[in-house]
């Protein structure tokens, strides 16, 4: 009996130590949070969007991406790359001191939307077919074999 009394006060006292230790680890704060690193949300005056001021819908259409700030807090942490999603698909980039370029096809959409955090981009654009492009060269050389048929 002696030693059944011993072990129960023994094992109640090992388990008071331990709910103790517990509590006093769980009112500790996890993880300290270093303040002097603001990492800032991608706003709409943090990147310029560039596009020709021509575009075909047969050609695909270079669109330069610039960070006005290289060096934004969000490019530092992300080694450089970001996530968008241009007409809703989703795209990575790679920006190289702040400028990065993807290339995007004007044919049926005539619109290009590009999203990140609280960076939007909407813009429809007059996309010229081919036709457009080759109906005033034919009538040029139309012209010009005219006319060297009346000398």
């Amino acid at each position: 009996m002696k030693q059944f009394l011993f072990s129960l006060t023994l094992f109640v006292s090992l388990l008071s130590v331990s709910v103790v230790t517990a509590k006093e680890r769980l009112d500790e704060p996890l993880q300290d949070v270093d303040k002097s690193i603001v990492i800032d949300r991608i706003g709409n005056s943090d990147i310029e969007v560039t596009l020709p001021s021509v575009i075909f819908t047969f050609k695909e259409t270079n669109v330069k991406l610039r960070f006005v700030n290289p060096t934004h807090t969000k490019l530092l942490v992300n080694s450089s790359k970001l996530d968008l999603i241009v007409n809703g698909q989703n795209m990575s980039l790679e920006f190289v001191n702040g400028e990065a370029s993807f290339k995007h096809k004007f044919d049926q959409s005539k619109t290009l939307s590009i999203f990140i955090e609280d960076f939007s981009y909407s813009n429809t654009v007059t996309a010229y077919p081919l036709w457009a492009f080759l109906v005033p060269i034919g009538f040029i050389i139309l012209w010009l074999i005219r006319r060297m048929m009346k000398k």
